[in-house]
């Protein structure tokens, strides 16, 4: 194969692995205006379940030694547990969870489970000890994973009795179209290798 054709396969190989993008540190800022909303599938391009965002600035909640205000790490938002339930991300395609800041909404010495899947089976657990003061940061490196749940439990009333936890400032590769120029060089690319059979 002449250098040039190799270099072209080379390149176009290269532009093929781009089906895995940085979402990079995602603020939940983006997501509404309102005091709180759902998030909703495709935000960040990952689907997600029992997640909402809070402003606690603009919510209900009454007390500000609350871990509603105190996980709140960039500007105004942060991501909670709906009715302090188990919440979950997860795509058709493989993403990273890095790490997150979390805090405990009521609950002193609240722990939250994060389990990690991959095709149904279970590759990461990390037990997160999390309080109502601040938010605390935790590196999980849980890769190549397509779903994601965050279950909290234990921990003792301090605010409240309810298993509600904040993450902010999430640190995630999502999965993201394949550009329309990888279809193109992948096609090309196809195209080059019979040519080079042929002429083989």
């Amino acid at each position: 194969m002449k250098k040039s054709s190799f270099a072209f396969v080379c390149f176009a190989l290269s532009m093929l692995q781009l089906g895995r993008a940085d979402a990079g540190v995602l603020h939940f800022d983006d997501v509404t205006a309102d005091a709180e909303a759902a998030i909703a599938d495709g935000y960040a391009g990952l689907n997600w379940t029992n997640f909402w965002v809070q402003n606690p600035q603009l919510g209900q909640v009454a007390n500000f030694d609350s871990g509603f205000y105190n996980g709140v790490v960039s500007a105004d938002y942060a991501a909670f547990n709906a009715d302090g339930g188990p919440a979950g991300i997860w795509s058709n395609s493989l993403f990273d969870f890095r790490s997150g800041y979390f805090a405990s909404a009521s609950r002193w010495g609240m722990q939250i489970t994060a389990n990690g899947y991959r095709d149904g089976n279970l590759l990461y657990q990390q037990q997160l000890l999390v309080n109502t003061d601040a938010a605390q940061f935790f590196s999980l490196n849980f890769v190549g994973i397509d779903s994601l749940e965050f279950v909290a439990s234990g921990g003792e009333e301090y605010l409240g009795a309810g298993f509600h936890f904040t993450l902010d400032n999430a640190d995630i590769a999502a999965p993201v179209p394949l550009p329309a120029a990888a279809w193109l060089f992948g096609s090309a690319l196809a195209g080059l290798l019979g040519l080079q059979r042929r002429k083989g």
